[in-house]
This record gives C-alpha cells, structure tokens and sequence, in this order.
C-alpha cells in the first residue's frame, strides 16, 4: 500500500524589480555577484552562480532560496497559489 506525505517547508523570496535598492537587497539576499541586462525582450536579472550557472529572472519574478540554500525563479501567481505568506521582511 503506498502513502503520502506532506512537509511544509519555510522559503525566502525577494521580487526583481530594477531599482538601485532592489539591486543591493538581491546581492544581499543571494550573496551572490549579479548582473542586469537590457535586452531586447525586456530587463533581466542574472544572479552568477558560476561561470556555467546562471540564474535568469525577468522583472516582477521572485528569486527563490529554498531551505537547503539553493535558488530558483518563479512568479507571484506561483507562490500565492503554492504557498501562505507568514512573515515581511523590510
């Protein structure tokens, strides 16, 4: 017979926005060197993970860092319908 479970688990999250501020609170938040790209597709954020490891995010995305510290990219619309807002952080 199988089973299933399941574990609430606590994530930070910091949206991309493209100010001077936000810029600063996500190379504090990721720890992380990061770059801002004016492309032809619009504005985007790369977080430099390594020289093969980027992680792309477009402007009103959330970076993601999970419990065990990894990062990931997913939208607004994700998170309020996958997860509850607990706490805000300024």
């Amino acid at each position: 017979m199988s089973k299933r479970y399941k574990m609430n688990v606590f994530i930070d999250v910091i949206e991309f926005t493209n100010t001077p501020d936000n810029h600063q609170a996500i190379i504090d938040f990721v720890g992380l060197p990061i770059s801002v790209e004016y492309t032809s597709d619009g504005v985007q954020l790369r977080v430099i993970r390594g020289a093969y490891s980027v992680l792309i995010a477009k402007i009103g995305e959330c970076v993601v860092k999970e419990s065990d510290g990894s990062l990931r990219v997913c939208t607004k619309e994700y998170l309020e319908s996958e997860y509850e807002l607990v706490e805000v952080a300024e």
